[in-house]
């Protein structure tokens, strides 16, 4: 859910984006917070540079996109996106695709700003330019990928 001051959305996804794939490698669903933490350490390694960018946009809502909003709840989320959980504004709907589930929360939502990091292309069929495309192996470390979030985010706040 949107706070007051909230007023763009970031869609993130998690695999590619915040650790690289075989961070995750082995993990079968259902899995809690905790175990995720303690059984694949190298999760969520780029969390730290996430929260740096989002460091003074407080009108910035973390919307998660990746499969993760499947099997966690909300606040299975929030534990595990605890470095950032200021901005979590929720996760899509489960049922859809995501480009159509973004479509879908946009509208509800009544937001026009937004950006989505996904390393794969094929989840926007329409393609966006919106779409902030990860190298699954770098994610978020990637210094491209993190000059084209800064720039969305100054974008506005000018």
């Amino acid at each position: 859910m949107l706070k007051p001051h909230q007023s763009r959305a970031l869609f993130l996804d998690f695999d590619g984006v915040l650790h690289p794939p075989e961070a995750i490698a082995g993990a079968r669903p259902p899995l809690t917070a905790n175990q995720i933490r303690k059984s694949f350490p190298g999760t969520f390694q780029h969390l730290p540079t996430l929260h740096d960018l989002l460091h003074k946009h407080d009108d910035v809502a973390v919307v998660v996109s990746s499969s993760w909003r499947l099997f966690l709840s909300d606040a299975e989320l929030i534990d595990l996106l605890a470095p950032i959980s200021t901005w979590f504004a929720g996760s899509l709907s489960r049922y859809e695709g995501k480009d159509e589930a973004i479509r879908d929360w946009l509208t509800h939502q009544q937001v026009n700003d937004f950006a989505v990091l996904d390393d794969v292309a094929q989840f926007f069929p329409e393609g966006s330019k919106s779409l902030i495309l990860c190298d699954p192996r770098r994610g978020l470390s990637d210094p491209v990928v993190q000059r084209r979030v800064r720039e969305w985010l100054q974008l506005a706040s000018h």
